[in-house]
């Protein structure tokens, strides 16, 4: 019978796998990367079949190599779930850092978080805003939050809702350019323009073959700079239903042509790692996520 892996050499697997080579998880482990080669290398020993093709740039798996991956990320997240009930008991702690674009962060999370740290006190919350995608493993990040199509990766997902898009002007600019009557009348007015991505900024509606082209106004590399510009007066734009939703309720911003607008919402997707899908904190912390979104 063989001798099963130890677990800590399952994890020098996993981690040399996940930063993409021996160099750069003995930087992040704080261990020599000679050290990590001989652990490696007794675990191919003791299995009895080759698991990495290493070069002087990179690593690769063999096809064992990936089945055991997988088998050993499987291991890994059983036996931290496993310590952190044991160790704390039921009520999930610890560090949790989530990356999210800027305006879900300050229009999704950041009003309804004391109600998950009342909940989840001993869990300690990391934000990352940025608005392009993540390599979660050099962002040290535990999940990430992205819209739109899932990426094809080896992280896990979880569908959260979807998102539908609002055509918004401030009360102030349509008193000053005049309420358009309908869509076509909108080419009259001013658009503040997201930098990217470019297709936020096309308008299309139901019975017009063309999109509609406002004059661009401002253009803005950010969606909270480009909520601010049109709040302020300065044109009109589209946005996620959840960046505008107070606006609206307040009567900072009117909604322009809600049927008319032809946009296919978004889908919300929290990605992550198949070796962090194991911890309690970030089971209950994507359950909250699904509730509020």
């Amino acid at each position: 019978m063989h001798e099963l892996p130890q677990t800590r050499d399952l994890a020098v697997f996993v981690a040399v796998v996940e930063d993409g080579g021996l160099a750069e998880a003995g930087r992040r482990l704080g261990v020599a990367p000679s050290t990590l080669s001989r652990t490696v290398t007794r675990l191919e020993e003791q299995l009895g079949v080759a698991l990495l093709r290493r070069t002087t740039r990179s690593i690769e798996m063999t096809p064992e190599g990936r089945d055991l991956l997988e088998a050993a990320r499987g291991i890994l997240e059983r036996t931290e779930a496993l310590s952190e009930l044991v160790s704390h008991g039921r009520r999930p702690r610890g560090p949790l850092r989530i990356n999210a674009p800027v305006p879900f962060v300050l229009h999704g999370l950041a009003p309804r978080l004391a109600a998950f740290r009342a909940a989840y006190p001993q869990v300690a919350l990391t934000l990352d805003m940025t608005d392009t995608p993540v390599d979660l493993i050099g962002a040290h990040a535990d999940v990430a939050i992205r819209f739109g199509p899932v990426p094809d990766s080896a992280m896990l997902h979880r569908r959260l809702g979807r998102a539908g898009w609002r055509l918004v002007a401030a009360p102030s600019y349509l008193e000053r350019m005049g309420r358009p009557e309908r869509p076509a009348d909108l080419a009259a007015l001013e658009q503040v323009r997201f930098a990217a991505p470019d297709h936020i900024n096309t308008l299309r509606f139901r019975g017009l073959a063309d999109p509609v082209r406002p004059k661009p106004s401002i253009t803005a590399s950010n969606g909270e700079a480009v909520r601010r510009l049109v709040v302020a007066g300065l044109g009109i734009a589209r946005f996620s239903e959840f960046m505008v939703a107070e606006d609206l309720a307040a009567g900072r911003l009117v909604e322009l042509f809600t049927e008319e607008l032809i946009a296919e919402p978004l889908d919300i997707t929290a990605l992550y790692l198949t070796r962090s899908s194991g911890l309690r904190r970030l089971a209950v912390f994507l359950d909250w996520l699904e509730e509020i979104v």
